[in-house]
């Protein structure tokens, strides 16, 4: 149950940093196209939505990486990196029907890197005030 739980989470959370994702993309669409007005269709939001969804559960998945505790944190941010970068790019395969210019395949990777460090970012800042409050709560005793 614990695990359900977490995976929902990690879902919920890959839904935040898609619909922020989505956001910065129809307002940079808005910008280079000097419209005061932008739609999306109702598909495309749902499948920003579900997919999303999928990427933050993705997340999760390849976070078990981080339960081996024989390996540094070192190489655990490093193989979860490229399992994360692989899948990344595979999905970015899938949707553009696998034709890929070079340009195209580095928007993909800076994208990635971007998404990444959003994500583990906030994790590790969660985690980092998680301990700041444990460390407190060990000295008031």
């Amino acid at each position: 149950m614990k695990h359900i739980v977490r995976l929902i989470n990690s879902g919920l959370v890959g839904i935040g940093i898609g619909m922020t994702w989505l956001g910065i993309d129809i307002l940079q669409n808005q910008f280079f196209k000097n419209g005061l007005e932008t739609t999306i269709s109702v598909k495309y939001f749902l499948f920003w939505l579900g997919s999303s969804f999928l990427i933050g559960i993705f997340f999760y998945f390849a976070s078990l990486v981080f339960e081996h505790d024989n390996w540094s944190l070192k190489k655990q941010i490093f193989i979860n990196f490229f399992i994360c970068l692989s899948a990344w790019l595979s999905f970015c395969f899938f949707l553009n029907k696998v034709n890929y210019s070079g340009s195209a395949l580095l928007k993909a990777i800076v994208d990635f890197i971007i998404m990444y460090a959003l994500a583990y970012g906030i994790y590790f800042y969660h985690l980092w005030h998680e301990v700041k409050r444990i460390n407190k709560k060990l000295k008031e005793i």
